[in-house]
């Protein structure tokens, strides 16, 4: 694989991450509500983090080969030519 497609594969799994993590936030808001979990943080407070790891996990999930594009340059194209003094099978 080309470092540009591992870079991809970072940040898609970054984006995952991310995703799976807000989820957990919508869970504790929801413990808070329910008067199950007792912090100083409001149910609006972990909803909010939740809102904006889910937006960064999806943009990072969906657009990764443009961000990938953008950072990593290209691999440049190696083409081998054959020597002159390997005879071609004709």
């Amino acid at each position: 694989m080309s470092p540009r497609m591992w870079f991809t594969l970072v940040l898609r799994s970054l984006g995952s991450y991310e995703v799976l993590s807000g989820l957990g936030s919508f869970v504790t808001a929801l413990n808070v509500h329910l008067g199950w979990f007792a912090g100083s943080a409001t149910t609006l407070a972990f909803i909010n983090h939740g809102v904006e790891s889910t937006v960064v996990g999806s943009m990072l999930v969906f657009w990764a080969p443009r961000f990938s594009a953008l950072l990593v340059p290209p691999s440049p194209s190696i083409h081998a030519e054959p020597s002159a003094e390997v005879p071609a099978n004709v």
